[in-house]
């Protein structure tokens, strides 16, 4: 004999409150698998270390002065960021140096584990004494987000970076600065 509760049967009761409590626990598990990626309006600061080699440039003689000189890079490397973590990283960028010290500028193309990506557009100058791209100078500079990709859809903001030549188409450079997500 069933009882009845509401004139349903109990045990069709017990049914439904089995359905309704699995589909909220689906829910909540769907809720914060993709909680951080649904944050809306996002904004931190960000800090990050970028290793590259250029295993190669490009370089035309300007015959102005002596030592002037145009660089074309493509250099790669790695990008350690305290955020979102390590990924890798491309750059293209130009170099108008004079005995290793001018102005440069350039892309950067950052590719995480997850597929998401972003780039950066970036302007500096090499400031330091030494030897330009070749070895011993650095200098320093700001960079804009430019576009990005998957959880970095709609990313804006910016920063300022310094790097340091540690010899032939080897640098490091440290960035820091802030960003917004929609």
């Amino acid at each position: 004999m069933d009882e009845k509760e509401n004139g349903i049967p109990q045990e069709e009761n017990m049914k439904a409150v089995r359905v309704m409590a699995f589909i909220a626990l689906i829910g909540l598990v769907v809720g914060i698998a993709t909680m951080e990626d649904a944050v809306a309006g996002e904004r931190g600061k960000v800090v990050a270390r970028d290793v590259l080699f250029a295993a190669g440039f490009q370089s035309a003689k300007v015959p102005d002065v002596e030592g002037h000189a145009i660089y074309l890079l493509e250099p790669k490397g790695i990008s350690f960021n305290e955020k979102w973590g390590a990924c890798v990283l491309v750059q293209a960028g130009v170099g108008d140096y004079t005995k290793g010290l001018g102005p440069a500028e350039g892309y950067s193309h950052y590719t995480y584990p997850d597929g998401s990506t972003i780039t950066t557009k970036y302007k500096g100058e090499a400031k330091t004494v030494g030897r330009g791209i070749t070895g011993g100078g650095g200098g320093e500079g700001t960079w804009t987000y430019m576009k990005g990709t998957g959880k970095f859809e709609g990313i804006k903001g910016g920063g300022t970076y310094k790097y340091w030549v540690l010899g032939p188409g080897q640098w490091y450079s440290d960035a820091e600065g802030e960003y917004t997500l929609p």
